[in-house]
């Protein structure tokens, strides 16, 4: 592998499957403002605690040393690592070794099970109901849909299965206020702009997860959302629960159109919308389960 991979590997051209938050699937020239974000994003990950909600996540589900267990996307091998230390293997996905910029490659990722070649946006090249635990940390908003990979991590995963995603919050107090000022989200750095390559739409956060919409997405694939967890949040972001009464009255208006349509769906997104965890934490980490 080159020493410096954004540039090293022929300049192909195509759709991503991995993470900016570990790595950045970027074919960049020196000097550009892609290569210069490219560094940026590197030099600010892998964020440890959204490692540690994920691992926490998992070891709180599945007790089970043998479960099967895929990172799509691993980048740098933190959460093989991570799992590895709490005595779980996992097998990862990279996409193509050329446009990964690693920083501190896991020694695992020499002898862990890594699925080279895989686009997320594409059918993935596992059996039916083959895994216990599937993870995207830091995925879902670089990819043009978010249909394709919720329908094929259902597909995956075995019955009672858990789907565990990690997304930057913009449903966080404070996102929702810099919208309210702004018109812009908090995105966690990656945005889009016109600095940015039509091929290279991929390294940025130009696709955010809409709860609501990723809601109903997951239980049309027979996954439900059954925990939050917390990764980091601002002192700024708790003062402004002291809007929580007002929060409870608005969303509960907007929500009698969904409950309208659907009773059940509704009253589950209700009480997600209004869980703590949502309000509050940088990254939604979501923890889904297969059910029928």
């Amino acid at each position: 592998m080159p020493d410096d991979p954004v540039e090293g590997g022929e300049e192909r051209r195509g759709w991503w499957s991995g993470r900016c938050k570990t790595g950045t699937n970027l074919v960049a020239r020196k000097g550009t403002s892609e290569y210069k974000g490219c560094l940026e994003a590197r030099s600010n990950m892998p964020d440890s605690s959204i490692i540690n909600a994920v691992v926490k996540a998992v070891i709180h589900l599945n007790k089970n040393p043998q479960a099967r267990i895929l990172d799509l996307s691993c980048g740098d091998g933190d959460i093989i690592e991570a799992l590895a230390r709490k005595g779980h293997t996992a097998e990862g996905t990279h996409f193509r070794n050329d446009d990964y910029i690693f920083k501190n490659p896991s020694p695992l990722l020499k002898t862990a099970t890594i699925h080279r070649g895989i686009d997320l946006t594409q059918p993935l090249p596992f059996a039916d109901s083959s895994f216990d635990v599937v993870l995207a940390t830091e995925v879902l908003e670089h990819l043009p849909s978010h249909a394709p990979i919720v329908a094929e991590a259902n597909r995956i995963l075995r019955e009672g299965g858990h789907f565990i995603f990690t997304t930057p919050n913009i449903h966080r107090l404070s996102s929702r206020v810099q919208f309210l000022l702004t018109g812009t989200h908090e995105l966690c750095g990656a945005r889009l702009g016109w600095h940015v390559s039509r091929d290279s739409l991929y390294t940025t956060h130009f696709n955010p997860v809409y709860f609501p919409v990723i809601h109903t997405l997951l239980y049309q694939h027979h996954l439900r959302v059954k925990r939050l967890y917390v990764t980091s949040f601002i002192p700024w972001d708790c003062l402004l629960l002291l809007l929580y009464p007002l929060l409870v009255t608005a969303t509960g208006l907007e929500l009698t159109h969904f409950v309208k349509r659907s009773r059940d769906g509704g009253k589950d997104l209700l009480r997600w919308l209004l869980n703590p965890r949502l309000l509050l934490s940088s990254q939604l980490v979501v923890v889904t389960n297969k059910m029928y």
